[in-house]
């Protein structure tokens, strides 16, 4: 009776340590945790991570440590973990199609990819979106799988579409929307329903098909979708294209193209105007290399920028200005770029920028 109740309370002692470890994750190659899913039929938790990824980090070392993960992860899965940028991860990222971190993939003891979850949650959230998964019929595993037997109709297809964008499937989201595309009727592409297929750099990058028709049709747009949602879409591709430009990256929009924003710009209701026109001057500018003109520029529009700014026109501008072999230039662009600082207000933003400024002051 006494060894009895003696081995009973070191296998409870032992189970209680286990879940104290948090999420056991094991050492497997994919095809050896299938093998072993299989046999054990238990599902996999793949943790698809990189090790630049914040919120990967957050999920390793304050979420999978934690004893309630582990009571439930280390009994329903066989777990394990992969750096997609190493290894074997490459190749799994594209064979799963993933393309946001961290991405969980939920795979059934058959080996179907039942569901991929992006994004880090807490201990409770990643417990309660896994087991909402496990429960859904209608999971982007699962309608995959109703694709790859030829359904096609509209309304699957926009159900498809809309499950893809959420776990980042670029390729496959081209193909889908490509598809639902060519069965949509003009009326239709402006309903509610269709929205994601032009609020989406994907899916409506500047000058394609699908940003041309959002720009000829957004009366129609503004009836159906809203005005706010369409405007604010605008506006972000906008600021998005004309910051490439300074960067040096978009070689391909010309004059004509950037006249062509600058009047739409002027025609959005949005807070982001004098930012958006203050773009427009600084890439034309940018363009006719008039290092003058862009210092005018930044004295006068820096001080009404904000930490939305910084990564959309400050940094690209500093690049044209570090690249120049002109001193004083750079001296005056340091000036200024030192003086924008106090309009910052996440503290990460001044931390950067007042770092960067100080370099290059260095560079003189």
């Amino acid at each position: 009776m006494k060894r009895t109740f003696l081995i009973l309370i070191i296998s409870l002692s032992s189970g209680w340590l286990w879940a104290q470890e948090g999420v056991k994750f094991e050492e497997l190659t994919f095809q050896e945790a299938l093998e072993k899913a299989k046999a054990e039929n238990r599902w996999i938790f793949l943790d698809a991570y990189t090790s630049w990824c914040g919120p990967c980090k957050m999920m390793a070392e304050k979420v999978f440590t934690r004893a309630e993960a582990g009571d439930f992860f280390n009994i329903h899965f066989v777990n394990v973990k992969s750096d997609m940028e190493k290894g074997e991860g490459p190749a799994l990222a594209k064979k799963l199609g993933i393309g946001a971190y961290p991405t969980f993939v939920l795979i059934k003891p058959d080996g179907t990819v039942h569901d991929k979850l992006v994004g880090g949650s807490d201990v409770a959230g990643i417990i309660n979106r896994v087991e909402n998964s496990m429960k859904s019929e209608k999971t982007v595993g699962t309608l995959t799988m109703r694709y790859e037997r030829g359904e096609r109709d509209k309304q699957f297809l926009l159900e498809y579409l809309e499950a893809l964008l959420k776990v980042s499937d670029i390729r496959q989201v081209r193909e889908v929307a490509a598809l639902l595309t060519e069965q949509l009727t003009d009326t239709e592409k402006v309903e509610p329903t269709c929205w994601s297929l032009f609020d989406n750099n994907d899916l409506a990058p500047f000058g394609s098909a699908n940003y041309h028709f959002l720009l000829e049709n957004r009366k129609q747009f503004y009836r159906h979708v809203g005005r706010e949602k369409v405007d604010t879409r605008l506006a972000n591709l906008y600021a998005g294209v004309l910051s490439s430009i300074v960067w040096g990256r978009d070689t391909k929009t010309t004059p004509d193209d950037v006249k062509v924003m600058e009047r739409v710009i002027r025609e959005l209701q949005t807070d982001r105007k004098k930012q958006l026109l203050a773009y427009v001057a600084m890439a034309n500018a940018y363009k006719k290399k008039d290092t003058g003109k862009l210092l005018k520029l930044c004295r006068k529009e820096f001080p009404r920028f904000s930490d939305a700014d910084v990564m959309m026109m400050v940094m690209p501008v500093s690049v044209y200005f570090r690249s120049q072999e002109d001193k004083e230039a750079l001296k005056e662009f340091v000036e200024i770029g030192k003086a924008f600082i106090p309009n910052l207000n996440i503290q990460a933003n001044v931390d950067y920028v007042s770092y960067y400024f100080t370099e290059l002051e260095r560079q003189l």
